[in-house]
């Protein structure tokens, strides 16, 4: 491995000083959460906004990048720093992490029971599936060549392409399945201001219920699942690590601005569902009762919540602040801060904030230092954690499996919470699985590909159990779908135990293979 020479000896290390180690690899977590949240994230939506990129397309793409480069350039140092398996093992157990722990995590601390609608979790798991198994058949004579690692990148290239037109292909599917299904009406006065209810007339109130299992044919899942779809799952609803220490923005209780901002998009969500509904049922009845005056009745209330407008774009602009590095009030919060200013204060010298109306005007040079800085704090990361392997005889990829694979993943295990607290449970899972599918198609095949044309050979996977691993993974992906329909498409505590239970059951399968206590065939 390229690493430099370790101040403590093997021996010294065994007598107590790996937890330097452990603390430097610890500290690293929260740099590197840091970093993609205050800086990386901030930068990519520059791009986005000037290079005009549709919401789902950027969802897919940069914000899923935003989210997963520290497995990314963990990866990238495993293949050519440390020349082992530990990115692999990494982005495996960050996957598995995601899927089953952060759902979990979502259904056990949701303040409501969320009802779950089945096309986000369908598009996500179909191309996810397919990854795995392209990923399964390529590990089966240990070697990468260059092509197979460019037919996953053509394949999260499909995914891309596929979030482009996702609302019409999902309008189109779900018109043949639910076309012998008749409409119900339900009513939705709690989501419309109080100042519009004297206008709304009748068409503003009918909701179409899509019959059969994942759906539940109410306003809310209704547009939890067209939020999930339309990609809103970028920096918007991305809460910093540092904010959640520091500031005094307090998303987990009902008072703060990321929760009204938060029911302020559910609202628009479901009503711009509802007015699309009343024109596709009066079309389909050949009738003409949406009258004009309804239609801006509506988009009246759209457009009053609070400046919301379009999707909430102006009014995500309030959430977004740059950063703070005032010194705050409070001795848990002073101690905090002084935990963070080793981290904050060289960001803040190096990086300009895209934030600001000044820092914006930088964000290429945002945007390549956030990747260097990335790249820097990743190094260290796998150096220290691979020390403290070398002291308690743990391979790299048992520790890539289970503590990197928990730590990079921290930042969207807490977004993920959030996010379902506010009953947006569509959100919480289609980012979960969304975001494994950049790190299957895109954080390992990169590397290799780069590999393959520098060195000019295949990239040897010396992990014997890690193909299993992989196809483990595919089934506990099954797995948590069948039971998402078993519990009728509602996250519940019991799915939140039974989510736990596959987690450790795969852990413990996994280091089994590691191991050789269980045999891979």
């Amino acid at each position: 491995p390229l690493f430099p020479t370790d101040l403590f000896t093997q021996e010294e290390r065994q007598r107590g000083a790996v937890v330097f180690h452990v603390a430097g690899v610890v500290y690293m977590f929260v740099a590197l959460a840091v970093v993609c949240d205050e800086f990386f994230v901030p930068s990519l939506d520059v791009i986005i906004e000037k290079l005009n990129i549709p919401d789902d397309v950027a969802g897919a793409t940069f914000m899923a990048a935003g989210g997963s480069a520290p497995e990314l350039f963990t990866s990238v140092i495993g293949v050519f720093v440390s020349f082992d398996d530990v990115g692999i093992g990494t982005i495996v157990g960050s996957a598995v992490f995601n899927i089953l722990f952060v759902i979990g995590m979502c259904a056990l601390f949701s303040k409501t029971l969320l009802t779950l609608t089945w096309w986000p979790l369908f598009r996500d798991c179909t191309f996810y599936s397919i990854s795995l198994i392209a990923l399964v058949l390529f590990f089966m004579d240990n070697l990468i060549v260059w092509w197979e690692a460019a037919l996953l990148l053509l394949l999260y290239a499909a995914y891309v392409s596929f979030m482009r037109w996702n609302e019409d292909v999902e309008r189109v599917v779900k018109r043949f399945l639910y076309r012998n299904t008749m409409p119900r009406i339900s009513s939705t006065d709690h989501l419309v201001a109080a100042n519009n209810t004297s206008n709304r007339g009748p068409p503003s109130q009918v909701s179409v219920s899509s019959g059969g299992g994942g759906s539940s044919g109410t306003t809310g899942n209704t547009a939890g699942a067209r939020a999930a779809s339309a990609g809103i799952r970028g920096s918007k609803f991305r809460h910093g690590l540092l904010t959640l220490m520091i500031h005094s923005i307090d998303p987990m209780h009902d008072g703060g601005h990321v929760d009204d901002k938060a029911n302020k998009l559910h609202a628009i969500a479901s009503l711009r569902v509802l007015l699309d509904a009343t024109k596709e049922q009066t079309v389909a009845n050949g009738l003409d009762c949406t009258s004009m005056s309804n239609r801006q009745d509506v988009n009246g209330a759209i457009g009053g919540t609070d400046g919301a407008g379009e999707g909430g774009g102006n009014g995500d602009d309030e959430v977004i602040k740059p950063l703070d590095l005032s010194w705050p009030e409070g001795t848990r919060k002073q101690l905090t801060y002084l935990f963070l200013a080793p981290i904050l204060w060289p960001l803040w010298l190096t990086l300009p904030d895209t934030r600001t109306p000044q820092g914006k005007r930088f964000f290429v040079v945002t945007f390549i230092g956030s990747i260097l800085w990335i790249a820097a704090y990743s190094y260290l990361m796998v150096w220290w954690a691979n020390l403290t392997g070398e002291t308690v005889y743990i391979p790299p990829e048992v520790m890539g499996l289970t503590f990197l694979a928990a730590g990079t993943s921290i930042p969207d295990l807490i977004t993920s919470v959030i996010v379902a607290r506010k009953g947006l449970g569509d959100m919480a899972v289609s980012s979960s699985v969304g975001s494994n599918i950049f790190d299957i198609c895109v954080g390992l095949p990169l590397p290799w590909l780069l590999y393959c044309i520098i060195i000019g050979s295949p990239v040897q996977v010396s992990s014997s159990g890690m193909a299993c691993s992989v196809l483990v993974l595919f089934g506990m992906l099954c797995f948590v779908v069948l039971s998402i329909a078993c519990f009728r498409w509602k996250m519940n505590k019991a799915l939140g135990v039974t989510m736990f239970l596959f987690y450790f059951v795969f852990v413990a399968v996994s280091l089994g293979f590691e191991y050789g206590t269980i045999s891979c065939p």
